[in-house]
């Protein structure tokens, strides 16, 4: 199985995902997991060439083969961690995806959610639209495109080269992951302004990949392991994930980090760049537009139950 995901947290998801199969299984169901052993846009080829058997990663990282696929990694002014899981197990998500999947002969399951990312990291605090204005800013995916209706220069970086891009001056902002991961890359050493809540991915979410022809070759047994692993996972991501969050902001007051909630006005324009970004996308394919419609239908159902049953 290769693991697509940042090496903390999210890979560690992946390895704690094969010993569950491996346990649960009495060791009769091994799964190797490699870190990158193919890169992202190689994957849907070297699954097919079996090459590998499976991927852990996030549907978002086949969005050059499929940009529908980007909505269920998690997606700007999404739901929470349980309002995302609910949509996938019952609210009609898996069954959305897999229908984008089959088009490309692929086979998912959904294995695990983290939290809300951090909404950005920032040399300057941000008070108004106009500081996003010609703003340079390490951004990706569905957020960046939205950051560029608004005025921002985006320039996708892999983890690595952000902080020596600050530090060298040619970026002046930047979105990479979650708190804790951000922490790993020391970004909060040249960084000291970073913003609340982040709309950009609300959720991550994770899962396995394999071709349906490897799906369809495992035995029923085997099938029903990698399911209850998948649950597993799920529930330890939900909890563990949570408080590693926690512990990273606590590191970040004690470096002098300042923590900001974004301008209301800032909010409702980039809710706005959202709505059109995410209208230009299901206008381009009829599978993402049906997707799009029942999540919303779903979102609206459990929202009037939230808004009921829990305080603000």
């Amino acid at each position: 199985m290769n693991s697509l995901l940042y090496p903390k947290l999210f890979g560690e998801a992946g390895e704690k995902f094969a010993e569950t199969v491996r346990r649960l299984s009495g060791g009769s169901f091994l799964i190797e997991v490699h870190d990158r052993l193919v890169l992202d846009q190689e994957t849907f080829d070297a699954l097919e060439a079996g090459l590998i058997d499976a991927v852990w990663g996030s549907a978002g990282h086949h969005h050059r083969e499929d940009p529908a696929l980007t909505i269920f990694t998690g997606f700007p002014f999404g739901p929470d961690p349980a309002g995302f899981t609910a949509w996938m197990q019952v609210g009609g998500g898996a069954e959305a995806l897999q229908a984008i999947y089959a088009r490309h002969g692929m086979k998912s399951l959904y294995c695990g959610i983290l939290p809300s990312e951090g909404g950005g990291w920032f040399l300057k605090p941000i008070e108004s639209l106009e500081d996003l204005q010609g703003l340079k800013m390490r951004s990706f995916g569905y957020g960046a495109r939205v950051l560029r209706k608004l005025g921002v220069i985006p320039y996708e970086l892999p983890a690595q080269e952000i902080r020596p891009a600050f530090e060298a001056g040619l970026i002046g902002a930047a979105e990479f992951s979650l708190p804790s991961i951000d922490d790993d890359l020391q970004i909060a050493e040249v960084a000291k302004q970073l913003y609340f809540p982040g709309w950009q991915q609300p959720v991550t979410s994770l899962e396995i990949l394999m071709s349906e022809q490897r799906w369809a070759a495992l035995p029923d047994g085997h099938k029903t392991v990698l399911e209850a692993a998948c649950g597993v996972t799920l529930s330890w991501t939900a909890s563990d994930a949570v408080m590693q969050q926690v512990e990273a902001l606590a590191r970040f007051r004690d470096m002098g980090v300042q923590f900001h909630r974004w301008p209301d006005e800032v909010l409702f324009e980039l809710r706005n760049a959202w709505n059109e970004v995410i209208a230009e996308e299901a206008a381009r394919d009829p599978l993402l537009a049906k997707a799009w419609s029942d999540y919303n239908h779903f979102r609206d159902a459990y929202g009037g139950w939230q808004s009921r049953a829990y305080s603000d």
